[in-house]
């Protein structure tokens, strides 16, 4: 089944090959489907039997959070295989995979999204596909971290208000010919024809089952209450499989539909009940409803509570209810009727992507760990509305949930000034390339390397698949609003690598960028392009420094150590190196460099060391990098590894954890064992605070 189709520059096309025997060393593995990329004209049509041959590559392990920084997939994903070859097997097409019906909603499927990307604009395909047919694998990582973000990714994932929409506009339209309780019944059986079409979400199934039971009970003139046909469509999905109820897509919508059902019927305070602003108040009640019942879930499977999924489910469902009818009409009609409708879904696709860059940006998430009190706030908020809802109605409920939000906005400002006069030098944990942050005593903000992240790479021509999942939006960005950030002061860019520099892309959306500081390897990438012509739409300054070069930002000095004349075209030799002094506190970081610019900064210092209390290891840990004689020239307390949880490349190497142990270095923090690592410097000196 083609999942994307090939892309600037002969990019690979991503196919998905159902029903596979994967033979390798004699044996035979069965698995359900798995993703390929092949050549552009590579492909097959759907339903077609083909042997593939390629390197298989496992996703970092089979643990559910394996190799999630370098590869977007689906926590069931174990690999995925590389350089495919896809050749026609000598059978019939219909002698493997599924038969019959199964079959036969694949290729229907498999045709309409063939459909939807012919008539769709090419920037609005993947969000089109995702909306109407459940289809998220085309989905590049910046868009769907951006939908994370604001709080909003259910709207992409087939949700009860897709459902709804969808039966009372065929209920609507079935009305037109067919008049009393039938409608219902028929719209029902259309709706649930949908479900199956789309894979049947848990979600959409509820809606679905809900459907038939109030379509059955107005049939026989006895209305059913919301709560029961809840609970009936609740009943069904367990009867069906029991271990569902351990699924986090079976909890969150049955947890957000409870929450609707409580916000949808919780007393509104006086001053919002009038006639003006009801409708917007109760819209925001039930938002309010569903966020407080799912945050605690969405706390506990994923560490992360975004309260801007209040305003955002708001203004982006009523965009969905205008871009769902237009989509469907764009898929449906036939000859050139279709083209009346595209350009409004092309135009609501594009509200709907611009609101979740707008709300994902705002300071209103919490993520990482340390949720606890936050989570705690959400559920005495909630406690709160419930009892105004069953006792007291007086719409306290609603008030208590306002004053959270006030809190959430405000607390960035309140902790910026509570930390002033306190430094902050900051490790982030981004998977599978380097981050770190700094923060003066003045309260100002410096940013080394910004992790990994696909924005400059699509933005320019080069190939291959985005395998790189956006730390700026999903790390830095969210670690520098949570602590009331709104400028950087200094951005560093150690190397045109994209495990480095990628991120950036995000910081330069949400923050302002005033300097950045840049080594200058002359890199032949179309995506380093995209990174300095944005730095130039930016408006910010650009220098490359040298070795000996120092920058002083109020009380923290800035020391470059390498490289000391012009860089070479190897990007990891020219690695920015620097050493930064803040209130007796010494970091030293050398980027990706190896051990022979290792040696000649030695040199280049003598007789002086570059000594330092938190040494950043070189390469993620490569055995490349990392001297026994620069560990006992710097003698660290701490050395910290940033490496990605099961990354490919096997960081950090054997050879370099026996160096530290070797070198002696008192303690070693790895990024993807240990979480992010964060000092603090004041007047008493300096120590590791609580995880962010």
């Amino acid at each position: 089944v083609p999942e994307r189709p090939a892309g600037r520059g002969g990019s690979p096309v991503r196919v998905s090959i159902r029903d596979v025997r994967i033979v390798s060393g004699g044996r035979i593995c069965r698995l359900g489907a798995v993703r390929a990329f092949v050549r552009p004209g590579a492909g097959r049509e759907a339903g077609t039997a083909v042997l593939a041959r390629g390197t298989w590559r496992t996703a970092g392990g089979t643990g559910p959070d394996a190799g999630r920084s370098r590869l977007p997939r689906p926590p069931a994903t174990l690999g995925w295989i590389g350089g495919a070859t896809l050749e026609p097997l000598g059978v019939p097409a219909g002698a493997v995979g599924p038969r019959g019906p199964g079959r036969w909603i694949i290729e229907w499927r498999a045709g309409l999204l063939a459909r939807l990307d012919a008539r769709l604009a090419p920037e609005h395909r993947a969000i089109g596909k995702a909306l109407l047919l459940a289809d998220r694998s085309t989905l590049d990582p910046t868009t769907r971290e951006a939908f994370v973000g604001a709080g909003i990714i259910h709207l992409l994932a087939i949700s009860g208000l897709h459902v709804g929409l969808i039966g009372a506009s065929l209920a609507w339209l079935i009305g037109l010919r067919v008049r009393g309780p039938r409608r219902l019944l028929y719209a029902a059986a259309c709706t649930s024809a949908y479900v199956c079409l789309i894979g049947a979400p848990p979600s959409a199934v509820r809606a679905a089952l809900m459907f038939w039971g109030w379509a059955l009970a107005f049939r026989r003139a006895r209305p059913a209450r919301i709560g029961d046909l809840a609970a009936l469509a609740a009943m069904c999905a367990i009867l069906a499989d029991p271990l569902i109820v351990t699924d986090v897509g079976f909890q969150l919508s049955f947890a957000g539909f409870t929450g609707v059902v409580l916000g949808g019927r919780a007393p509104l305070p006086h001053p919002l009940s009038s006639r003006r602003l009801r409708g917007i108040a109760r819209a925001l009640a039930v938002s309010c409803g569903a966020f407080l019942v799912t945050a605690p879930i969405a706390a506990f499977h994923f560490d992360r509570i975004v309260i801007a999924s209040i305003p955002a489910s708001v203004v982006a469902g009523g965009v969905v209810s205008l871009a769902l009818p237009a989509l469907a009409l764009t898929l449906i009609l036939p000859w050139d009727l279709w083209m009346l409708f595209a350009g409004a879904a092309d135009t609501a696709l594009a509200c709907l992507a611009a609101i979740a860059d707008f709300f994902a940006g705002l300071p209103l998430s919490w993520s990482g760990p340390g949720l606890g009190p936050r989570a705690w706030a959400v559920a005495a908020a909630l406690v709160a509305l419930a009892l105004d809802r069953t006792r007291a109605r007086r719409g306290l409920g609603l008030l208590s949930i306002g004053a959270v939000l006030a809190l959430t906005v405000a607390w960035p400002l309140v902790r910026a000034g509570l930390d002033r006069g306190t430094a902050l030098v900051c490790t982030l944990a981004v998977g599978q390339g380097d981050a770190a942050v700094v923060r003066t005593g003045a309260g100002r903000w410096l940013v080394f390397d910004a992790g990994p992240g696909a924005a400059f790479r699509t933005a320019g021509t080069a190939s291959g698949p985005p395998l790189i999942a956006d730390a700026g939006s999903r790390v830095v960005v969210p670690f520098l609003r949570g602590r009331g950030a709104r400028t950087v002061e200094l951005l560093v860019i150690s190397h045109p690598h994209l495990d480095h520099y990628g991120g950036a892309a995000a910081v330069f959306e949400a923050l302002r960028v005033r300097r950045v500081l840049d080594p200058g390897v002359p890199e032949p990438s179309a995506s380093y392009l995209a990174f300095l012509e944005r730095l130039q739409v930016e408006g910010a300054s650009w220098h490359a420094p040298r070795a000996g070069d120092r920058l002083r930002i109020d009380d923290v000095e800035l020391e470059i150590l390498w490289p000391d004349g012009p860089a070479g075209s190897d990007a990891n030799e020219g690695s920015l190196s620097f050493r930064l002094t803040v209130g007796g506190f010494r970091y030293v970081n050398t980027g990706d460099a190896g051990v022979d610019v290792e040696r000649e900064i030695l040199e280049h210092l003598a007789p002086l060391r570059p000594e330092a209390d938190l040494l950043k290891l070189g390469h993620h840990g490569s055995r490349t990098s990392s001297s026994v004689e620069w560990l006992e020239a710097t003698e660290p307390e701490i050395a910290v590894i940033s490496s990605g949880v099961g990354n490919r490349y096997g960081h950090p190497h054997a050879v370099t954890l026996a160096r530290l142990d070797s070198a002696r270095v008192p303690q070693v923090w790895r990024t993807d064992l240990d979480g992010p690592l964060c000092i603090e410097i004041d007047a008493r000196g300096w120590r590791i605070a609580d995880a962010p």
